[in-house]
C-alpha cells in the first residue's frame, strides 16, 4: 500500500493464492489512506483502519488501536498508509513463513507465506525505483515479488485499488482505479493489461497526447467512420466522432472540434482495419 500525496492518490496492489483476493485484503479512501489486511484476515481491520485515519490518528497509533485486545493479534499482517505518506505495518509472530513487513517513504510492503526471505524486500525495492503514477509503480512492486518467487503457494488472483477524491467516473466519488483478476494463471499480467485499458478508457489525455487534425487527417477519419457505419450521410464529421467515442466508451477522450487524442485517433485505425477498411 502507498500513497502519492502529490496527486493525492493512495493505493493497495496485492497478489495471492486465493480465490478474489481483491475482496478481503483491500481497502482505500481519497483522501485519507489505504489499509491492506492478509493473513488471517480480519476484514473489519479495513474501513476500522480508515476510519481512524480519517478521524486523524498517524498510522502506527491507528494500527495498535485496531490490533489491541485482539487474542488472534500474532496470526495477523496488517499495513496502514495515510495520504500524507505515513506508514505502519505488523506482521504477527504466528504468520506463516516466509513472512516480513518492509516499511518505506510513502509506502508498506508486506507478504506471508513468501517462496523466499527475498520477496518482500524486491517488492520494496522495485517500488522505490519506479517512476510514473501511482497504480504503474504499485504494478511494478508486484511483478518484482513475483519474479522473487512471490506466494508460494502459486498465483491466483490480483488488485489494483487506487482512490482519489473526485477520481471516479463522473468526478463525483474516489474510486479512481479499482481492477480484479478474481482467477487467472497469470493474474498480474493480467491486471497490467487491464489498467492499460482503464487508461484507454477511462484517463483524460494529456496536452502532448492531443494532435491538430490538417485537411488530410479529417478525410482520413471520414472514411473510417463511414467504413464502420459510425457517420450518415450529410452528417458533421466532429458530431459523428463525438457519437462514435461514446458508443466506444472513449467520451473521456474527446478533446473537441479540431482535434483528436492520438489513442483515439490509434482505435478508430484499428477497429476499421479489423472491420476491412484501408
Amino acid at each position: 500500500m502507498a500513497a502519492d500525496p502529490e496527486a493525492d492518490e493512495v493505493g493497495v496492489a496485492v497478489q495471492s493464492k486465493f480465490l478474489a483476493v481483491g475482496a478481503l485484503v483491500s481497502w482505500a479512501r481519497g483522501g485519507i489512506g489505504a489499509v491492506a489486511t492478509q493473513a488471517l484476515a480480519d476484514v473489519s481491520l479495513g474501513p476500522r483502519g480508515l476510519d481512524l485515519l480519517a478521524a486523524g490518528m498517524e498510522p502506527a497509533e491507528a494500527l495498535e488501536r485496531l490490533l489491541d485486545g485482539d487474542e488472534q493479534r500474532e496470526t495477523r499482517q496488517v499495513g496502514l498508509v495515510d495520504a500524507r505518506g505515513r506508514a505502519a505495518s505488523f506482521t504477527g509472530a504466528e504468520c506463516i513463513e516466509f513472512a516480513s513487513s518492509v516499511l518505506g517513504e510513502g509506502f508498506a510492503c508486506q507478504g506471508n507465506i513468501m517462496a523466499t526471505d527475498r520477496v518482500v524486500p524486491a517488492m520494496a525495492e522495485a517500488y522505490r525505483a519506479a517512476e510514473g503514477p501511482l497504480a504503474e509503480r504499485l504494478l511494478e512492486a508486484l511483478r518484482a515479488a513475483q519474479r522473487e518467487g512471490g506466494d508460494r503457494r502459486g498465483q491466483e488472483s490480483a488488485v489494483l485499488l487506487v482512490a482519489k477524491p473526485g477520481g471516479g467516473y463522473g468526478g463525483n466519488h474516489d474510486r479512481y482505479i479499482d481492477l480484479r483478476v478474481d482467477h487467472h494463471n497469470e493474474p498480474i499480467e493480467e491486471l497490467a493489461r487491464l489498467l492499460d485499458l482503464h487508461q484507454l478508457y477511462l484517463q483524460r489525455p494529456s496536452e502532448d497526447e492531443v494532435v491538430p487534425v490538417d485537411a488530410e487527417l479529417e478525410a482520413e477519419i471520414g472514411r473510417h467512420l463511414t467504413h464502420l457505419g459510425k457517420r450518415s450521410r450529410g452528417q458533421d464529421l466532429w458530431d459523428a466522432l463525438f457519437d462514435y467515442m461514446g458508443w466506444e466508451n472513449l467520451e473521456e477522450r474527446w478533446v473537441g472540434k479540431g482535434r483528436i487524442d492520438q489513442r483515439v485517433l490509434d482505435y478508430l485505425r484499428q477497429h476499421a482495419r479489423g472491420k476491412g477498411g484501408p
